[in-house]
């Protein structure tokens, strides 16, 4: 594995496990404004949270380019983020920018909103439910991709 990459997917790799037990109590319950006053149930959501934006942000700042590189897809780093959409695109590595483009519109609700407006913060934790899905196959693609061109 490529000594840049090694400690990103490491900590992806821990990001996801935590994200995955706070995934599981959540789709558990029944999300509603009584059980999101219970303070236990507001860490588990926080946590949940955290880890989404958390494994949003080193997917897009650290892992997309230092995977390209280490393809020698680019030659530094400095690629502007649609640039590098476009390659990663265009390599099969995502899917499509628009799905990248929608995990970042949940990743930017929740980063932005205000925890006393109860049914925006329900939306948006049923929100990144669903995206965090995505985000794990997302990352299952990419660490296949990485393994087959042994990278990782």
């Amino acid at each position: 594995m490529s000594t840049a990459l090694k400690p990103i997917f490491e900590s992806l790799d821990g990001l996801f496990n935590s994200c995955d037990i706070d995934y599981s109590l959540l789709k558990e319950q029944v999300l509603n404004e009584s059980w999101l006053k219970d303070y236990s149930n507001q860490r588990i959501v926080n946590s949940f949270l955290f880890n989404y934006i958390k494994i949003q942000d080193k997917l897009g700042a650290s892992l997309f380019r230092k995977l390209l590189f280490s393809l020698h897809e680019i030659n530094n780093e400095n690629l502007p983020m649609i640039d590098m959409l476009n390659l990663l695109e265009k390599l099969e590595i995502i899917p499509s920018i628009l799905m990248w483009d929608k995990l970042r519109e949940i990743r930017n609700a929740i980063a932005h909103e205000y925890p006393l407006e109860i049914e925006e913060r329900l939306e948006n934790i049923a929100l990144a439910l669903s995206g965090f899905n995505q985000l794990k196959d997302l990352y299952a693609n990419i660490k296949q991709y990485a393994q087959l061109k042994q990278v990782m």
